[in-house]
């Protein structure tokens, strides 16, 4: 007998991204909590594919159904389901969370429809105000990513001729249907995340939206609620009291949030293109709630009916029932609104362009938002639609001039015409040419300021932005247009002493401060650093009321700076104020030593003595007095002897309070005994010093407290000083090669005030000697800096005259060393030698008479 042959048993088969394959031409698909069902499978699946299902196939008879509470994604691939009154839905995700992923082109057609017959249906059903449904795209997880006509696509009908054959949203049938419950009416949680979309539904439907009275058949409880687009292209089309997104027949909507994509949408007869549509005699809100359309580059675009005068955005009934619907640009972008009757017969909203949230307060029937790059200035003729925009510039004065070409881009002009093409440009011109010529010979003399630049367009539209010049910063005529880079700008500015200390804010105000990214952005103040070391001793110096010069240092986030100079004035080095009130202040003194001494006005005029009684009166300068007459006398007897040094001067009020300065005598700088009050200059002071060679080298700080060097600028504030780096590193390079010997080193300040010292490097240097084969070699000698070296006793070497110590000096050339040289460093000198005559005679005697041996080796050295 034979065994029976067993059938193979066929297994379902998987997608590449593992999901379950289903084909809807070979049944109706169910997706329950334990898996699908139909859809051509061998047997129906024990448990749901967590990857979920890939459906395919085109079908006049089977649906699609998603279970409730069922959390699925599913992959459309070139479906096309048309269903009619035995299905009424081409697909069903009521109460369940769906993700649908579309590849190729997809068709769902709804031929089901009447009024109040129970058989209304929808290409794409969502029944109830929970559960969840996603469209997207294959791509739209990749950033950045904008769909094109290569991406998957969706076209969602119900049938133009049939009244309630919906398109995407809920059903009519379970809104005033026999046995329906509130649970089952509204349309929510719906988002498009990509791919091409067109909805369009049959007589009294919204494109996108819950079915008609949705509201007033569940006493509030379901409406449209929660529809957010955030790429794609979507077109959505209303028919008769249907918005194109929104609801039918005048329910609610609450939450239309469009992020991204490009948004075509257009209401029916009594319907806006976005927003509630009228409710005929049902008693609904009709209200438009929470609106929002933002992004960069999202573009809406809303017809409402003509013929009845419906809004492209907004309500039916009007401007009273919206309500927060609002339009907001990203950051470092600009939004526009256009209220008009067609693309190009419109006017803008009057805050348009605007770079915060603007309110939607449209009142034609055919509205526009869209995005574009933000610009500091905006043109926009409302008679020619003409758009210009353009952007400040911010530059460090002087330096080379700015070329038309140069300025253009640095501005980041823009124009578009009417229709939104973008103007040339070659037409896009400078409508006073004499002000860019101001801009160049105010940066070529170094000014700073605010000047005015206007751009032009053939027909009259104009905008105008300012170009900052800053004293310090970035210069952009120096920046490569193809490569941009971050700017900043800020100038130097003066302030009194004393007071509260400045904020961040305050010295970023005080100084001006501009920056802007590469694209042309403005930096926000908060995002621009500064030296918080630095502001720290400028606010030491200002609450003590002491003047002084100090650097403060900007920064951008990539790491461009602008350095400036904060001087504070009006202060003094040194202030005594008693609880009483009482008052004294004066500033130090640097002058160079020598020469006649200062008489007591002009020590005081000097110092910037001043003080006030305890009632706020100033002291005269004849009531201020020298509490010790001696100092003056000592250093006026230092200053004609020509003595360096500090040396403390003391003055006092009526009342005894008192004050102690320090006048700083140098070797070097500024005689203040000539000071003239009636010309007052700049002093600066500075010493000679004498230091060890080796070591490390000098810093700036260093030497500069090294040589005492100190200066004040015209009004006895503190200034900078600043070292010749050339003459250190001189110095510095001498220094570490153990050199000695004395350098000129240059002191300087802002103003170009000026001191010259000597910096002396002083050490001991070992003398060595190479007899290169001689009698005898000296002995090494210990030579201080400065001094000469012993000359040695001539070495003899046999058949050879010495002719000398030589050395090799820095150009590598071999020179005789002069004993009366003073010795500056450690070096090695070597014999040289010469053959002696006689041996010269033997050898010429030995060649002229033929002898073959080998010739003498030559001189040796």
């Amino acid at each position: 007998m034979k065994n029976p042959v067993k059938k193979a048993v066929q297994k379902k088969k998987l997608a590449q991204n593992g999901q379950t394959l289903l084909d809807v031409g070979q049944g109706d698909i169910r997706i329950t909590e334990h898996g699908a069902e139909g859809g051509g499978l061998p047997e129906n699946e024990t448990a749901l594919n967590p990857k979920g299902y890939w459906i395919t196939g085109t079908t006049t008879q089977y649906n699609v159904i998603v279970e409730k509470d069922v959390t699925v994604d599913l992959t459309l691939d070139n479906v096309d389901i048309s269903c009619d009154t035995k299905k009424m839905d081409c697909i069903n995700v009521s109460h369940a969370n769906v993700t649908i992923t579309l590849r190729g082109k997809n068709q769902l057609l709804c031929n089901s429809g009447g009024n109040g017959n129970g058989l209304e249906g929808c290409a794409l059903a969502k029944d109830g105000m929970d559960g969840s449904l996603t469209i997207q795209c294959e791509s739209a997880d990749k950033k950045g990513h904008k769909c094109n006509l290569s991406c998957g696509s969706l076209t969602a009908k119900g049938d133009p001729g049939i009244t309630h054959a919906g398109s995407i949203g809920s059903t009519v049938r379970n809104t005033y249907g026999s046995g329906t419950t509130k649970e089952e009416m509204g349309f929510s949680n719906f988002t498009i995340e990509g791919g091409n979309i067109e909805a369009s539904g049959g007589d009294h439907c919204p494109g996108i939206g819950c079915a008609c009275v949705s509201e007033y058949y569940s006493s509030g409880y379901g409406y449209t609620k929660n529809i957010r687009i955030s790429g794609g292209n979507v077109t959505a089309t209303g028919t008769a009291y249907g918005s194109g997104i929104g609801s039918g027949y005048g329910s609610k909507v609450e939450g239309v949030y469009i992020t991204g994509g490009t948004v075509m949408a257009r209401g029916g007869y009594r319907a806006p293109g976005i927003g509630a549509s009228d409710c005929g005699t049902y008693t609904q809100s009709t209200e438009t709630v929470d609106l929002e359309i933002s992004g960069g580059d999202t573009v809406v675009t809303a017809v409402g009916d003509q013929s009845t005068d419906m809004p492209g955005i907004g309500a039916a009934l009007g401007l009273d029932y919206v309500k927060n619907a609002n339009v907001i640009p990203k950051e470092r972008y600009q939004g526009y609104i256009q209220d008009g009757e067609s693309e190009d017969n419109y006017l803008f909203s009057n805050d348009t362009p605007f770079s915060e949230k603007s309110e939607i307060k449209v009142k034609k029937f055919f509205t526009m938002v869209y995005f574009g790059p933000y610009r500091d200035s905006n043109g926009i003729d409302q008679d020619t639609k003409e758009q210009l925009g353009a952007n400040h510039v911010i530059s460090k004065t002087g330096g080379d001039e700015f070329t038309q070409g140069q300025i253009k881009a640095l501005t980041k002009v823009t124009g578009k015409q009417a229709d939104g093409s973008t103007i040339p440009d070659s037409k896009i011109l400078f409508d006073d040419p004499s002000q860019l010529e101001a801009v160049n010979q105010a940066k070529k003399e170094g000014k700073t300021g605010e000047y005015p630049l206007t751009f032009s367009t053939e027909n009259g539209t104009k905008v105008t932005v300012t170009i900052c010049l800053r004293s310090e910063g970035t210069d952009s005529a120096e920046l490569d247009v193809q490569n941009p880079s971050s700017v900043i700008g800020a100038n130097s500015f003066q302030s009194e002493s004393g007071g509260p200390a400045f904020t961040e804010q305050e010295v970023k105000e005080l100084g001006k401060l501009k920056g802007k990214d590469k694209d042309g952005n403005n930096i926000p103040f908060d995002d621009i650093k500064l030296s918080k070391e630095q502001l720290d001793q400028i606010n030491d110096a200002k609450t003590a009321n002491k003047n002084g010069s100090f650097t403060l240092t900007f920064e951008t986030p990539d790491g461009k700076k602008a350095e400036i100079t904060v001087t504070l004035t009006g202060g003094r080095d040194v202030t005594n104020v008693t609880e009483s009130g009482d008052k004294i202040m004066a500033n130090h003194v640097i002058s160079s030593t020598g020469g006649k001494g200062f008489t007591e006005a002009q020590i005081k005029v000097l110092t910037g003595l001043a003080g006030s009684k305890d009632d706020g009166t100033p002291y005269t300068i004849d009531e201020l007095s020298f509490s010790d007459a001696k100092q003056l006398e000592k250093i006026n007897k230092a200053k004609t002897s020509g003595k360096t040094g500090d040396y403390p001067l003391s003055f006092q009020t009526p009342q005894g309070t008192e004050i102690t300065v320090t006048v700083y005598l140098r070797k070097e700088g500024s005689d203040n005994a000539e000071y003239r009050p009636e010309a007052p200059s700049a002093s600066i002071g500075a010493n000679d010093t004498v230091q060890p060679t080796g070591g490390k080298a000098f810093t700036e700080d260093e030497i500069i407290n090294l040589c005492g060097a100190k200066g004040k600028d015209k009004d006895g504030v503190d200034a900078q000083i600043t070292v010749n780096k050339k003459q250190l590193d001189v110095i510095n390079g001498a220094k570490a090669a153990g050199k000695t010997g004395s350098f000129e080193l240059t002191f300087s300040m802002p103003d170009g005030t000026e001191v010259t010292v000597k910096v002396t490097l002083t050490g001991e240097h070992k003398v060595s000697f190479d007899s290169k084969g001689g009698s005898y070699t000296p002995d090494v000698q210990k030579v201080e800096g400065g001094k000469q070296a012993v000359k040695p006793k001539e070495p003899q070497k046999k058949g050879y005259t010495f002719e000398g110590w030589f050395y090799t000096d820095e150009n590598g050339i071999e020179t005789v060393w002069d004993f009366s040289t003073p010795v500056h460093q450690d070096m090695t000198l070597k014999a040289r030698w010469k053959k002696a005559a006689e041996q010269l005679n033997v050898q010429e005697m030995g060649e002229t008479s033929g002898d073959k041996k080998t010739k003498n080796k030559k001189d040796e050295s």
